[in-house]
């Protein structure tokens, strides 16, 4: 789509600018919007009207992302949008109406008034007209009618007497001839609620500001002009979300969503309300082209549910492309339907996608590792009643068990990990850590179900070893977890204990299922359909002959834009093929990574080998989102402890590879991530879910012609 820019940009710093748009902002625009494979141009919109028209017309904008504020008259916030209307030509944003009433804040606060929002009472001074009519109390507020960013406003405009009031009233209307609000100063808490219309829910979290008067010198809580200017900005503080009370979130909320009702305020915005010192909110003002700078609160709030800049920008677009008809670009469809659990699609490397230089496994799987097996319990099924509600939903989740060789219970083997980022779970890896020893299966499952099945695999283990936890001591399960709500509605869609047996008597050292299976039956990678994942890696050393390097992911992490793929960007040109619309939003998800190897390694060494592995998430794309956890598990059945014997050696001897050649395993664990990360969406056949959401399948053949445009394959 061809996007217009239009906006006056800021030359200097004095007060008359102030509203107008840094350089460096549209700077910012400019890249992410052009990030979204749009075609965009800049318009400078200052100067006279029918060189603008002209400057417009020569942009051929399909949309004008509208940034222009004007810089003349009571009006002149609405001028630019009544102008692209005249045109024809769709626009971000509120329409021309709506920008002249909201630049006047008295007329605004008088409508929203008799709709039954409070305001605080107040009254329109003129130059004409100096009275302050009603029965206010004080203190009073005193600013300009129509000015934004706070332009008039000091720690002076509260005034605590009449003679003060009338002084101060006399000084901004020489400055203001427009007109001067004068209203009850609401002293309590300063709080903004953010708006995105096309983000599910629309309104975003409140945001909180709060002063350091001692550093201000001032008595009042405002956020006045000189703050707003960053003059003092380690002053100002803010809080997302406020730390309100439950009844005092309700009322603002509920005062917001009837602003955004009342006001007709599209595609994105911002009301501004004061919360007194008794929990009541009142309504200050609506901003309905908010400041899109990365510390502005719409962007403080937009980062708390997982946007980035480029994500808000993309949302508004989408807004204003919807209330248009707009194509936002050809979209590539997939189709929604046929897909079996328990069969797959070719791996990457069975489409000529060869990760790497070494050589695969014989099965390219974690089942290479010799004694290694892996089980699945997939959850698929739709209409399900929700307890306690009328409607039904649909469930999308499963176990998978990674048991590592032999019985691990009787011979701990070593092992090891490596948090990359934590915003996730691994119930049991605390002790793996401190240990160095892994003595359970790994059990993969979504957020809600880890406790069900840590509980299942200690019933498990019971059955098989009755003297534990009496004769012996307890255990420690391994169990990690992933967010698969997008698909699955996780108030019913939990495993059981039973369901996590099934996925551990399930487990073969056969061919391991890969994709929408087990615990990834639900999961999304890259914003395509698939979560299991798995490769492996052979390494010739003469001493010891032949080792093997083997990976499972249970994947549910990134955006398409950043897949990488052997080395190719492809989700460049895939981001431009597929509708935003059906994509996960709220959350960044996690990945799993089991590591499993016959490398004689001590803990130690697996520590440091699971930070490679997080290396493999890296060449796929992965940038270790603030939300999303990255943990990493890994084990070796090169060395094994007995939990108990009849030797009398306080002693054990363990055997390791020394790190003077430890470079060709790091080597190894790297190549097998990222190909198992591939291969979790290489091997779905895409996967529907609740609310109709769909994931589709990585196209195989679009990936390959991609990467044949670029190189040889």
């Amino acid at each position: 789509m061809r996007i217009t820019i239009a906006f006056n940009l800021r030359y200097n710093e004095e007060e008359e600018s102030a509203e107008l748009i840094a350089k460096e902002d549209i700077e910012r625009i400019f890249h992410a919007i052009s990030s979204l494979q749009h075609t965009v141009k800049l318009v400078e919109v200052s100067g006279k009207p029918n060189d603008v028209v002209e400057r417009l017309l020569e942009s051929e904008p399909d949309l004008i992302f509208n940034l222009a504020e004007g810089a003349i008259g009571s009006s002149r916030e609405a001028f630019y949008p009544g102008l692209y209307e005249q045109m024809g030509i769709p626009f971000t944003g509120g329409n021309a109406s709506l920008l002249h009433l909201n630049l006047d804040k008295h007329l605004t606060k008088t409508v929203l008034g008799s709709r039954g929002i409070r305001v605080p009472p107040g009254s329109l001074v003129t130059p004409k007209d100096h009275i302050i009519k009603g029965d206010l109390h004080y203190p009073l507020m005193i600013k300009p009618n129509s000015e934004g960013s706070s332009i008039g406003i000091s720690q002076k405009s509260v005034v605590e007497d009449s003679r003060t009031a009338q002084k101060r009233i006399s000084e901004l209307l020489r400055e203001y001839p427009a007109g001067l609000v004068v209203e009850e100063f609401i002293q309590g808490r300063e709080l903004s609620v953010p708006f995105i219309e096309s983000y599910p829910g629309k309104i975003l979290d409140i945001v909180e500001h709060t002063f350091d008067l001692e550093k201000t010198g001032g008595k009042f809580n405002i956020y006045d002009y000189s703050l707003k200017q960053g003059i003092n900005e380690d002053a100002v503080h803010v809080k997302c979300p406020a730390e309100i009370s439950a009844r005092e979130e309700r009322a603002v909320l509920e005062m917001a969503r009837k602003v955004f009702d009342f006001m007709t305020c599209p595609d994105l915005g911002r009301v501004d309300i004061r919360l007194d010192k008794s929990g009541k909110p009142y309504f200050i003002e609506l901003n309905p082209l908010p400041s899109l700078h990365p510390n502005a609160s719409l962007m403080v709030a937009a980062r708390k549910r997982g946007l980035e800049f480029r994500d808000v920008i993309r949302l508004i677009i989408r807004s204003s492309a919807r209330r248009y008809g707009l194509a936002i670009r050809p979209v590539k469809k997939s189709t929604k339907g046929n897909y079996e659990i328990g069969v797959q699609r070719p791996a990457a490397r069975e489409l000529g996608v060869s990760v790497g230089h070494l050589s695969p496994g014989l099965q390219n799987a974690i089942t290479d590792v010799k004694g290694v097996r892996v089980g699945h319990f997939s959850w698929v099924e739709d209409n399900v009643k929700i307890p306690g509600h009328t409607e039904v939903t649909s469930i999308r989740t499963g176990v998978t068990a990674v048991l590592p060789a032999g019985h691990t219970y009787i011979n701990r083997l070593v092992a090891g990990g490596f948090i990359l980022n934590g915003v996730g779970e691994m119930a049991g890896l605390t002790q793996v850590l401190e240990t160095g020893w892994l003595e359970t299966p790994v059990l993969l499952t979504n957020s809600h179900a880890v406790g069900r099945v840590y509980s299942g695999v200690i019933n498990h283990m019971i059955r098989k070893y009755p003297k534990l936890g009496t004769v012996t001591d307890v255990v420690l399960p391994v169990v990690g977890e992933a967010d698969d709500s997008f698909l699955n509605d996780v108030r019913v869609g939990y495993c059981s204990g039973q369901d996590t047996v099934k996925a551990i008597e399930r487990a073969t050292d056969k061919g391991v299922l890969q994709g929408s299976v087990g615990a990834g039956t639900g999961m999304t990678s890259f914003d395509f359909a698939g979560g299991i994942g798995t490769s492996s890696r052979i390494i010739d050393m003469p001493e010891g002959g032949g080792f093997t390097v083997g990976v499972l992911v249970l994947s549910n992490f990134g955006k398409m834009r950043n897949l990488t793929v052997d080395g190719a960007v492809v989700g460049r040109e895939l981001d431009k093929e597929f509708d935003y619309l059906s994509r996960r939003e709220a959350s960044e998800g996690s990945v799993i990574v089991v590591v499993g190897t016959d490398v004689p390694l001590i803990s130690s060494q697996l520590n440091r080998l699971s930070r490679r592995a997080a290396l493999g998430l890296g060449r796929t794309g992965s940038f270790a989102a603030s939300t999303s956890g990255e943990i990493i598990v890994a084990f070796s059945t090169g060395n094994r402890k007995p939990r108990s014997t009849s030797s009398t050696n306080k002693f054990i001897t363990l055997k390791c590879i020394s790190d003077a050649h430890i470079n060709i395993v790091y080597e190894a664990v790297v190549e097998a991530t990222e190909e198992a990360v591939l291969n979790a969406m290489f091997c779905s056949g895409g996967m529907n879910g609740r609310m109709q959401r769909w994931c589709p399948p990585i196209p195989h053949d679009r990936v390959v012609e991609i990467l044949k445009g670029g190189r040889n394959i």
